[in-house]
């Protein structure tokens, strides 16, 4: 008897010894099959990232064979003090703006068409949705280039404000106008990004909660307010933080439909005209040399900002969030 107990516990003794072995081994694997993407992200994101907070201490050009030095604080000095504070309060303001509006008509908007469009009383829901995101996958080269087409003058939207007998005033090349258009475009641009998540929060809500709320006598309107805005909130969080951080970044749309110029520039073409010598964004010193320095000096400060927007927002949408509940 004795014998056969301590064979049965050589026995299981030697289970959890190779079982401890396999997992140990899966943890190997699974380790090891994580590596590529950990280096990845090391040299895609944080070496940049470390790299652009110790550049914004110096004035470096980028121009090859130019001399660099560690100026310390000097950069964002001059951002702050030594610039024209009316230039720097215009850009920080023109940001704003032109992030908050995005934010908040993209959302609106794609909302409202995610929620036409999960409705079974429209027909040819797909079709529609795949013109409604067809922006999205053209890309903004293509968009842009198609809507600079659309307001050059004697273009199409010149030749419908000639048909309504009204006197256009240069659309992207207005001070007045250039700014709406671009904030239209890249709300165009996105806005099929956001329905898509949109439809994929509303396609989680119960039908059985829609018809409870048609028996007890719910309107359409209140139905959407009680019942789809909480259960769709956390949906809601995420589409504003992306519009949000997305729109605070946004570089191409302005690029290439005005180039900063006509009171288009927020800070992230102010950045990238400084870096680059690209563009004409107010307050830069394009045409004459590139600052590296300086501009990552302003990037740490858009990284600033968009970082306390950040934490804000998700303070304010989780409070509503647990209202909710």
């Amino acid at each position: 008897m004795k014998n056969t107990s301590l064979t049965q516990k050589d026995t299981k003794a030697k289970r959890n010894s190779s079982g401890t072995s396999l997992l140990l081994w899966n943890k190997k694997i699974i380790f090891a099959c994580m590596i590529p993407a950990i280096l990845i992200y090391l040299v895609l994101a944080v070496i940049p990232s470390i790299t652009t907070v110790i550049l914004s201490f110096t004035d470096i050009t980028g121009i090859p064979g130019v001399a660099w030095n560690f100026i310390g604080l000097d950069n964002y000095k001059e951002f702050f003090f030594l610039k024209n504070s009316r230039d720097t309060i215009e850009v920080l303001t023109r940001t704003g703006i032109f992030a908050i509006s995005v934010t908040l008509i993209q959302n609106s908007l794609a909302l409202l068409v995610a929620v036409l469009l999960n409705s079974k009383l429209i027909k040819y829901r797909n079709l529609a949705r795949a013109v409604v995101f067809l922006p999205t996958i053209l890309g903004i080269t293509i968009v842009c280039f198609a809507w600079s087409f659309f307001f050059t003058l004697d273009g199409p939207a010149d030749m419908i404000y000639k048909l309504m007998g009204i006197k256009s005033s240069g659309f992207l090349g207005s001070s007045s106008q250039a700014f709406v258009i671009v904030i239209f475009v890249q709300i165009w641009t996105s806005l099929g990004y956001a329905m898509i998540i949109y439809i994929a929060g509303l396609q989680g809500i119960p039908i059985e909660l829609y018809e409870a709320a048609a028996i007890d006598g719910a309107n359409p309107i209140k139905t959407f307010f009680k019942i789809t805005i909480p259960l769709i909130w956390p949906t809601i969080s995420v589409n504003v933080l992306l519009s949000m951080i997305g729109s605070l970044g946004v570089v191409q749309t302005i690029l290439l439909l005005t180039g900063g110029a006509n009171n288009t520039s927020t800070l992230a073409m102010l950045i990238f005209s400084e870096a680059f010598g690209i563009g004409k964004a107010a307050g830069s010193t394009t045409g004459m040399t590139m600052r590296q320095g300086y501009a990552a000096s302003q990037a740490m400060i858009l990284f600033l900002i968009i970082f306390t927007v950040t934490i804000l927002s998700q303070y304010i949408m989780r409070r509503k969030e647990r209202d909710f509940e």
